[in-house]
């Protein structure tokens, strides 16, 4: 089976403002006389770029958070690189937020190239079957499934979902191994078995965005549960995505009917032993989410399931880690997903799965050793040095990289780096069209994060950018662009602003709205 991804998001259209110049005839009043060729025109130059920001840095009123601004016009300057408009701050080490994503998904297109395929695999040996994950993040993730479809044999297409794509594989093992008991393995080698980033806050560890990352992922690594306080008695919790009924079977529920949401699921740190706790109003519509523990194994336990609910006996599961060579023994289908669309959804939504996912396949794939997070600092900066050249060494040397998400204090990044990060993509023929189209658009419904902002915008001028947030820290970095192509890529980012969140919200769009500005003032 092939995952059919569209590559293309709809973007909304350009609008162009075209400047007419009218000259009028057959004026009866002489026209003056031509002022001497030696007398320069006289022009009021409107305030430089780096005074507008300045102004706005002062208006947001930040108290005692810092700000860090770099912009950069993506023009080939002396050095290879755009020429640098603004550096506020520049070369500050600040703590990125999400806009760690900007490096993750650039360094996985960098190393992986793309057309790079993830490729998850179903191998045979003897009576022993291998589910061999490639890391990717989109397996089983609902919010994908309108955009797969599987080809029939006769032709028709069909909608996919996770009860589908474990069907798919336990059929096909459930056909090779007719009446005798089978053994099921999970090689999860790609990426090495640190699953929970120590710089997390291990608070977060049940919520979805900071779901644990494994080299097979599988519905974004949470299940899904939809209780219903419709009938008499405890809440029903029953409705279960994927379903485990094991798991169910051995839930304590102590949640009861309310007239206020405050539905919430208990597990410890290392288990899967699930509690139900709050109160439900009537049903839940949208899902309420628990990640849960060692994702690679708990597929396993999946598919162990829905084998024996079709008559095939599982003796045992576990992980292994199979030899290169007995990769390519491929029995069942394999799920291929395009690095473009990862790329995309990662950004324009800002999933942390697929950030960290995207990384630790980059470190694999330069590195030869399982994905992780402790060879990635390096591997950045490799990859970073390669693509800002001759000034490549100096704009590296502060940063530290932790994770690929941003949801560590621990990432460093500087906005310098940033905006030159972001030009050398918009430079890449190569690589433009995924990186670029994979930001969120300002002001464009359903695009992502930044679909509420950047509504005032001068005419015509365009906002593709990432956010940031976590506590005292918010970011924005992108690119301008203007109604004739010409772009500008910016950074903004604020620390230590837990209390004037808002206000760094404000003068992030101002300064993307004062590059149009100056741009038009020219």
């Amino acid at each position: 089976m092939d995952a059919e991804t569209a590559f293309d998001m709809v973007r909304g259209p350009i609008s162009v403002t075209i400047l007419i110049t009218t000259l009028l005839h057959g004026a009866s009043v002489a026209a003056p006389a031509p002022a001497p060729l030696t007398e320069p025109s006289t022009r009021i130059a409107g305030p430089s770029l780096e005074d507008r920001v300045r102004l706005g840095i002062r208006k947001a009123n930040l108290g005692k958070g810092l700000v860090s601004v770099s912009i950069r016009a993506c023009d080939d300057g002396p050095d290879g690189l755009g020429r640098s408009l603004v550096s506020i701050n520049g070369d500050r080490p600040m703590i990125p937020a999400s806009n760690m994503k900007l490096v993750s998904t650039g360094t996985a297109l960098h190393v992986l190239g793309p057309r790079f395929e993830f490729r998850t695999r179903l191998i045979q040996d003897g009576d022993t079957f291998t589910l061999v994950g490639d890391g990717d993040p989109t397996l089983g993730d609902p919010d994908m499934f309108a955009r797969l479809v599987m080809r029939q044999p006769d032709g028709e297409r069909r909608a996919i979902d996770e009860e589908i794509l474990l069907g798919l594989w336990a059929d096909a093992i459930a056909a090779r191994a007719g009446d005798a008991p089978v053994s099921i393995r999970v090689d999860d080698s790609v990426f090495d078995r640190n699953l929970f980033h120590e710089g997390w806050n291990p608070n977060d560890r049940l919520k979805r965005y900071a779901a644990e990352v494994s080299g097979l992922n599988f519905h974004r690594n949470t299940f899904h549960f939809r209780p219903d306080a419709t009938a008499p008695g405890r809440p029903d919790w029953s409705d279960m995505r994927p379903r485990a009924p094991w798991l169910l079977r051995s839930a304590t529920n102590k949640s009861s009917r309310g007239k206020k949401q405050t539905a919430w699921i208990a597990r410890g740190p290392e288990a899967n032993q699930l509690s139900f706790r709050g109160t439900v109003k009537g049903r839940f519509t949208d899902p309420l989410e628990v990640t849960f523990h060692d994702p690679s194994l708990m597929f396993a336990r999946l598919l162990a399931d829905r084998l024996e609910a079709r008559g095939v006996v599982v003796r045992d599961i576990g992980r292994v880690a199979l030899p290169n060579a007995k990769r390519d023994d491929r029995v069942g289908p394999t799920i291929r997903t395009p690095i473009g669309p990862v790329v995309e959804r990662c950004n324009e939504f800002s999933q942390n799965l697929y950030a960290e996912s995207l990384l630790k396949r980059a470190v694999h794939a330069r590195t030869g050793r399982p994905g992780s997070w402790e060879d990635a600092d390096e591997v950045v900066k490799q990859v970073a040095r390669k693509r800002l050249g001759p000034d490549g060494t100096r704009l590296v040397m502060p940063l530290r990289i932790e994770d690929g998400s941003g949801l560590s204090k621990g990432n460093r990044l500087t906005a310098n780096f940033l905006t030159a990060w972001l030009d050398s993509f918009h430079d890449d023929p190569r690589l433009r069209n995924d990186y670029v189209k994979s930001l969120s658009r300002g002001g464009l419904e359903d695009d992502g994060t930044l679909a509420k902002r950047f509504k005032d915008m001068p005419e015509g001028y365009e906002v593709d950018a990432k956010s940031g947030y976590v506590s005292g820290v918010s970011t924005l970095s992108g690119f301008v662009t203007s109604p004739d192509g010409r772009r500008w890529a910016f950074s903004v980012l604020c620390n230590d602003v837990a209390h004037d969140v808002r206000g760094a919200k404000a003068l992030q769009e101002r300064v993307a709205r004062d590059i149009a500005l100056w741009d038009l003032a020219q």
